[in-house]
């Protein structure tokens, strides 16, 4: 399909034989490894500049570049709900790979407008003080703002026990730039609290590829939109969070050599914004209600 031209960081130049779309997922073999690049930008007719999505060590000119034949995915099953995934939808909790032959596009379009149902109701958590002065709106999405240790994640544990416990439904968490220590206690947490068997964490860590940062919201959304049309009328969506979502799209930003804008943000953010809050929706599936916490200096 092609050969890599240039590698300058997670950024890699592909000379094409046949160019592909923009969010082509490719890839190329290093060691037995597969090696995972999202196509971000057309240079000509005949080159690609990509992201990739795993550490680029070894990678080297010349080297030869597949097309996946679309763009990426993620296993979906039933089976997704207990476990603790990264972006591909592979395991991170040691237990085995999802058995599954059905896959999902992580970057997709929202549910058609035919779908779509009006957010309406309140969406009871159990929390006194939320569900009189700040109650979810069944469908919606609610921001949780605040600094570092000031409590954020102790809320996300509450929300998600009352989606079990009151409602019967799942969550699904993102972890997106997360700590790895944060995301072990999330982990444990879950499941000391007894709410894990109904939920899935998708995780990404603070330390890999701003391409992998930027996916993970939208791969975890992928698991909530199939487990409201497949599992659960009530999906509970929780980002954590919001801000590091932003900034590893500045990141892959300049990494592309694009303008900034104002304040030094992507010119694209808005639209990158509205690509993960649109298919945050509710169907005659069933509703995902969003939380996502946004980081504040």
């Amino acid at each position: 399909m092609g050969l890599i031209e240039e590698v300058h960081g997670p950024v890699v130049d592909i000379r094409c034989t046949c160019l592909p779309p923009l969010y082509q997922a490719l890839y190329a073999d290093l060691d037995g490894t597969r090696h995972v690049f999202e196509v971000q930008h057309h240079l000509d007719e005949n080159r690609v500049r990509a992201v990739a999505l795993h550490h680029t060590g070894g990678l080297r000119r010349q080297m030869p570049v597949f097309d996946t034949g679309g763009p990426l995915q993620v296993p979906v099953s039933p089976d997704c709900l207990g476990r603790l995934l990264d972006m591909f939808g592979a395991p991170l909790d040691g237990l085995p790979p999802l058995a599954t032959e059905v896959f999902r596009s992580v970057v997709a379009s929202p549910s058609p407008l035919s779908e779509a149902v009006a957010v309406g109701g309140i969406l009871p958590v159990g929390i006194k003080v939320i569900d009189l002065l700040c109650p979810f709106v069944r469908g919606g999405k609610t921001g949780l703002f605040g600094g570092a240790g000031v409590g954020k994640t102790v809320l996300v544990m509450e929300f998600m026990h009352a989606i079990v416990h009151l409602h019967q439904g799942v969550s699904v968490f993102a972890g997106v730039g997360e700590r790895i220590r944060e995301g072990h206690e999330l982990w444990h947490d879950m499941q000391d609290a007894g709410v894990m068997p109904r939920s899935l964490i998708v995780f990404g860590q603070m330390d890999e590829s701003p391409g992998v940062r930027f996916r993970t919201g939208l791969a975890a959304l992928s698991y909530a939109e199939y487990l409201r049309d497949e599992v659960a009328r009530e999906v509970l969506f929780l980002m954590d969070n919001a801000f590091r979502f932003v900034q590893a799209g500045s990141e892959l930003s300049g990494l592309l050599g694009r303008m900034p804008a104002t304040v030094g943000y992507q010119p694209t953010l808005l639209s990158e914004v509205a690509e993960l809050q649109e298919r945050i929706a509710s169907t005659r599936s069933g509703n995902i209600t969003a939380v996502e916490a946004v980081y504040v200096t």
